[in-house]
């Protein structure tokens, strides 16, 4: 839906909630690999949060829906769990202590929120939108919340300093969490379950790119969170967030164009590629992309998106090594809004794009999480309808199977299987029938049987030759 978040409303848009493909499994083949239907989403919702349980499930929460009398937008509390080896999405979830199965949802109905995986394996929710009505998205708010697998409950945590939307949460390897939005940033410890002190952002940002930078600069467990972009005083910037010291460096470095709703991931060199976004002067797309080396501060313009001269924003990107991949979005030219089905994939060894097409169905304001290492479930989001953009329940599982793309057994996503990946493959082997954990072993389950075991490792042996 773009920058400027023009909520636009038909009669008839109460008929979203059947915007499915209702067409049983399909496939669509792009190059290295292929995306496949599978369950629909119980809430139809975009601007919604995801993340991957260390139980294998991946959890939804809130978003927005639409109404059809009267129409208007509404704030969803709902929580939604996939099940990758059934395909199926339901309402209901298992506590890990053996309780019978309950049917959590948030306290505070919310969307453009954040989600993050705690090591523990209690999920984290941050702030986000509430009180959606009429053509507003609602305001935001500071809570928190915990859901806990243990006992699959919600509870209150901690709140923030301040109320933030469409900001950003990012691990750190210890587990920390860094939000930052509007113009400040926090760490949540979630050891003591306690936030910092509130630090000032070098510029103000919503709607901006958040990539850790593990061991910044090679000294290890010394790590920065980079910002790039977003709405606010700095939309060309690229700001260092330095969780330790509390301090932030802004970078001399800065885009061609001030963007919001960009694309950014680290890759394994510590470079970061940056992508597309919707420029703050005209409203209009951009097809930019740069290779930024943080540590030297220096910005290289990449090639622009291919087949794609009008630009994309609103994309989720996910690596696989070396490679980078792009969904979904829209691209906005002259007042036009048109949601994108497009699929791209970025060689980053080579500077080169390797092919672009379509997934199943268009995607914008979505969510996008990895399964394993060549395995991502892309879910839900905005679709045209009449004339308008409506949430869907819509979901599709990419899935690459060229080894030159997506390595099995590149437990660190560093484009090569090593001594490396076997060190780090012991405390995953969980053993059979177990789950892998902890949510850093999702790339350990080789044979995508569900737990990882002997039979992953001996994969993993053969995959490092």
């Amino acid at each position: 839906m773009g920058r400027s978040r023009c909520w636009r409303l038909v009669g008839l848009i109460g008929l979203a909630g059947s915007l499915t493909c209702g067409c049983g499994v399909a496939f669509a083949q792009i190059d290295g690999g292929v995306l496949t239907s599978t369950g629909s989403d119980p809430y139809p919702r975009y601007f919604h949060a995801a993340s991957r349980l260390d139980n294998g499930l991946v959890m939804v929460t809130g978003g927005l829906t639409i109404s059809f009398i009267p129409p208007t937008l509404i704030s969803r509390t709902e929580i939604s769990f996939y099940e990758p080896a059934s395909g199926v999405f339901s309402t209901t979830f298992h506590p890990l202590n053996g309780d019978p199965a309950v049917t959590p949802a948030l306290a505070a109905a919310r969307s453009s929120h954040t989600q993050t995986t705690l090591p523990d394996g209690r999920v984290l929710i941050t702030g986000g939108n509430t009180g959606a009505s009429g053509t507003s998205p609602g305001t935001p708010i500071a809570s928190v919340e915990v859901f806990d697998p243990w006992t699959g409950s919600v509870s209150a945590g901690p709140a923030m300093s301040a109320a933030r939307a469409m900001h950003t949460a990012t691990s750190l390897p210890d587990g920390r969490v860094v939000v930052a939005g509007g113009g400040t940033w926090q760490v949540f410890d979630w050891v003591s379950d306690t936030w910092s002190a509130s630090y000032a952002l070098a510029k103000t940002r919503t709607a901006h790119a958040a990539v850790l930078l593990p061991d910044y600069a090679g000294t290890a467990g010394d790590n920065r969170v980079l910002l790039v972009g977003g709405s606010g005083s700095g939309p060309a910037s690229c700001e260092l967030l330095d969780p330790d010291a509390g301090s932030t460096t802004l970078l001399t470095a800065t885009l061609a164009t001030g963007v919001d709703d960009l694309a950014a991931v680290a890759l394994p060199d510590g470079r970061v590629f940056i992508a597309g976004g919707q420029d703050l002067t005209t409203g209009d797309t951009i097809p930019d992309t740069y290779l930024l080396d943080p540590v030297a501060d220096q910005l290289t313009p990449a090639p622009d998106l291919p087949n794609r001269a009008g630009g994309a924003a609103d994309q989720q990107i996910v690596r696989t090594g070396w490679h980078v991949v792009l969904l979904g979005g829209e691209q906005q030219a002259s007042g036009v809004d048109t949601v994108l089905d497009y699929v791209a994939v970025f060689d980053a060894s080579a500077g080169a794009w390797l092919d672009d097409g379509a997934m199943l169905t268009v995607h914008d304001d979505f969510a996008a999480v990895p399964l394993t290492n060549c395995r991502t479930l892309i879910i839900d989001g905005g679709v045209p309808f009449l004339g308008e953009e409506v949430p869907s329940p819509n979901c599709e599982v990419l899935e690459f199977t060229d080894p030159a793309i997506c390595l099995s057994g590149d437990l660190n996503n560093d484009g090569a299987v090593t001594a490396a990946d076997q060190a780090a493959f012991s405390p995953c082997c969980s053993g059979p029938g177990a789950a892998p954990a902890p949510n850093e072993c999702l790339n350990a389950d080789l044979d995508a049987d569900g737990d990882a075991d002997l039979r992953d490792f001996a994969a993993l042996q053969r995959a490092a030759g």
